[in-house]
């Protein structure tokens, strides 16, 4: 009773990760025993709306999903974290003059309006300086730049609010990817392609020596292969969804040989489907690392590193693999922990899509004090 009473007026300063997407809600929260970190809680929610669902019903809807997860897990928690991504956040890699950060901080708009496609006054702003540099004798500032739409904070806020919880945060997925290759990777080395492939957007980020360079968010997701696949298959989109998880790309010739001599049909087509819309995406990549390439890079990508829930996808680690000819890995974003029995648990085809909430949830209180 009395350790009850404890927790409600001195409640922990965990911070419960939350990535809110359109297929589903993952919640991570990690907390810190004798100075080693150890995950506390994590969940996967899917979510099933119909399409004419007021868009208030449904933050209402997800806030209670989330609220509901919670109490029935203990987690005490009462910060979170949450992020955005798509059309809703720009991402700029710019130069400014040389400020300082009080002189930044009053007059970012005025900076920040030439590399944002929104109208100023729609945005909530924010950046962060990377290093000074001389541009033609003169001072400047390196600086990543992000702008999110206002209505869409508020969106986030709304829900993590009605959820019971106080929001602190409002990240990028992108930049909550960082936080969790800083953790899996203490010192990394070279340059890394991360990307979450989710259902309506896939975010891309190439890390050089721990510092994102890129950020780009692509059309080209889960749902494009569940169109792909139903419209070949002619079929309704739920059931392309299960092909989707339950098949897999026939990327080596062994592979096509054995589907077309047990007259697969299914499978090819599947694959055949698939493999169209992973060109789609390969190509748009490309165009992503010839742009980091073309601003001075020394080295090109040398490993990808694959989270969201289309990492999944039979062979696709093989596919990417031989498409850029660099190694594939696929994220389990709690492997830092260890053999923690919660940690270890989890069912293998989660652990990718509990990247970002991973991310999110590392940031911990002292972001904030």
């Amino acid at each position: 009773m009395i350790a009850d009473l404890i927790k409600r007026i001195f409640p922990p300063k965990d911070v419960v990760g939350i990535d809110i997407g359109s297929y589903s809600v993952k919640i991570v929260c990690f907390t810190e025993e004798k100075k080693e970190l150890k995950l506390k809680d994590w969940g996967y929610i899917p979510l099933s709306f119909k399409p004419d669902v007021p868009p208030e019903e449904r933050r209402l809807a997800i806030a209670q999903e989330i609220r509901t997860h919670l109490k029935k897990k203990g987690v005490s928690a009462r910060y979170a974290a949450v992020s955005i991504s798509g059309n809703s956040v720009i991402v700029r890699y710019v130069k400014f003059p040389k400020l300082t950060r009080k002189e930044l901080d009053l007059t970012l708009s005025v900076e920040a309006e030439p590399f944002i496609p929104f109208d100023i006054k729609d945005v909530d702003l924010t950046c962060y300086i990377l290093n000074d540099t001389i541009e033609e004798g003169q001072p400047k500032m390196d600086a990543v730049l992000v702008a999110a739409k206002k209505e869409a904070v508020a969106d986030k806020l709304e829900i993590v609010s009605a959820a019971g919880l106080e929001p602190l945060v409002i990240d990028v997925d992108s930049f909550a990817l960082e936080t969790l290759y800083e953790r899996l990777q203490p010192k990394p080395e070279g340059t890394v392609l991360m990307l979450n492939i989710g259902h309506k957007t896939t975010n891309l980020s190439i890390v050089s020596q721990g510092v994102t360079r890129v950020v780009r968010d692509i059309f080209i997701a889960g749902a494009a292969f569940d169109k792909a696949i139903s419209k070949l298959l002619k079929t309704e989109p739920s059931v392309a969804d299960v092909l989707k998880k339950s098949r897999g790309l026939l990327v080596t010739d062994e592979e096509k040989q054995a589907a077309v001599s047990d007259y697969d049909r299914e499978g090819i087509a599947v694959s055949k489907a698939a493999t169209g819309v992973l060109h789609d995406l390969y190509t748009e990549v490309s165009r992503s690392i010839d742009f980091y390439l073309s601003q001075g890079a020394e080295n090109s990508v040398s490993r990808i590193m694959l989270c969201g829930g289309v990492a999944n996808l039979g062979n696709i680690g093989k596919f990417l693999s031989s498409e850029f000819k660099v190694p594939v890995e696929i994220i389990d974003p709690f492997s830092f922990l260890g053999e923690q029995p919660m940690a270890r648990n989890i069912p293998r085809e989660t652990l990718p899509a509990l990247s970002v909430a991973a991310g999110l949830a590392l940031r911990r209180m002292k972001d904030w004090e």
